[in-house]
């Protein structure tokens, strides 16, 4: 389990890396004709984590010099559009108090939310896992159009539901298919019974919270230790109902993560051990992410998990539904399929192709990525470079979602 008694230890943890990263670049990896006609309708959506106004500063101890310290600048954090031609455009800054409440800072995670579900034409939600009072955690909610957003929870509030957050990590939003509900979903890595992980249903009108699964109560099924992603299986892909499907970064087989499915009572299911070779050939290392994508013309459903791994190699598999099995889609460190080294966040395309940000290229020195990945043969291309500043702002993507 992820401790967060010492926010100021991570702060540094976090700032030290970013020391070593310079601007980031975002990759495709289709035939310039499928590029163009997968993002036909849908609009790419990407967290970034450094841009924005500063919203504060803290200090860290200068290695080379134990008498001296170095102030870290801390901002805002944005939302930007990407579009086909790999322009950036700001939507929100989150340090900006005229566009609304300020972040702390470290914005972790987006998601688009179903036409209607929110109110003021807000359909992206973000969260923030040390905002909100206490520093318990915010949700915020995000008119793309006017770049106008709102606290929708505040994990610090008794008053929108107990437990009160700890470290929420992934989001998703449902419209109310079937047996799930008009509701949004926040996985806690740190809250439930002895810090195991919690699985919030949040009230899209009023913010208000309650427990769906408690990670660390064995009733519920497989206890957890760091459900940090969260997706939405839709009707189909588990059968008639829709489920909700958890990534947990810190359980199974050396601790490579396991992927549970949540059905509309909050029971649990493990699906998937991804360190165990018992479900693939190729076991993986340090999972990060889960994305689903729900099917199309043509195209079945499909459950993708990015895998970090170690040394630039990482991972992004297809996760069969049916037994939990493993398909290698992407090795990153195979150069041969394209630019590429350590696979983070993640969210499928119209055309049912996978995005992922990519925390290094290559070595720790390179910069960050995105990367669009070809979901028949795993290849990966360039579609926009962040560090090309002509094409808008970018620096630290730390979530992707599309709208439609």
């Amino acid at each position: 389990m992820f401790s967060t008694d010492n926010i100021a230890a991570i702060k540094v943890a976090i700032a030290m890396k970013r020391l070593r990263q310079r601007a980031g670049c975002i990759f495709s990896i289709v035939a310039a004709l499928l590029l163009s006609a997968g993002f036909s309708h849908a609009q790419t959506i990407l967290l970034d984590q450094q841009g924005g106004t500063q919203v504060g500063s803290y200090t860290i101890p200068d290695l080379w010099d134990p008498d001296s310290t170095i102030t870290i600048p801390l901002f805002g954090g944005t939302l930007l559009s990407v579009d086909s031609s790999g322009i950036r455009k700001v939507i929100t800054d989150f340090g900006n108090t005229v566009q609304g409440p300020i972040s702390s800072g470290y914005l972790n995670a987006v998601s688009q939310a179903p036409s209607g579900l929110l109110v003021s034409g807000r359909t992206l939600l973000v969260l923030d896992p040390f905002g909100g009072t206490h520093q318990d955690g915010a949700l915020f909610a995000v008119n793309p159009s006017t770049g106008q957003r709102s606290i929708l929870s505040d994990f610090g509030n008794p008053k929108q539901g107990l437990p009160l957050g700890v470290t929420p990590r992934g989001l998703v939003a449902s419209a109310g298919v079937l047996g799930l509900g008009a509701a949004v979903y926040v996985v806690d890595s740190n809250a439930g019974t002895n810090g195991h992980g919690l699985l919030t249903k949040i009230d899209p009108k009023t913010g208000n919270r309650s427990v769906l699964s408690d990670f660390g109560n064995s009733a519920q099924g497989q206890l957890g230790n760091n459900p940090a992603s969260i997706a939405i299986a839709p009707p189909g892909i588990f059968g008639l109902s829709p489920m909700l499907v958890v990534l947990d970064t810190a359980s199974g087989t050396n601790r490579a993560g396991v992927l549970f499915t949540v059905d509309p009572s909050g029971n649990r299911t493990a699906l998937s051990d991804l360190g165990s070779l018992d479900q693939g050939p190729v076991r993986g290392v340090a999972s990060q992410r889960v994305a689903v994508f729900p099917g199309g013309p043509g195209q079945a459903a499909a459950i993708y998990v990015t895998d970090n791994a170690t040394n630039g190699a990482g991972f992004l598999f297809r996760i069969d539904a049916r037994n939990g099995n493993r398909t290698l889609v992407s090795a990153f460190g195979n150069p041969a399929k394209g630019p590429g080294g350590e696979p983070v966040e993640i969210t499928t395309t119209e055309s049912g192709d996978v995005l992922v940000s990519d925390d290094f290229i290559d070595n720790e020195n390179a910069k960050p990525t995105l990367l669009l990945i070809n979901h028949v043969d795993g290849h990966r291309t360039v579609l926009s470079d962040c560090g090309d500043t002509a094409l808008g702002p970018c620096l630290r993507p730390s979530g992707l979602t599309q709208l439609p």
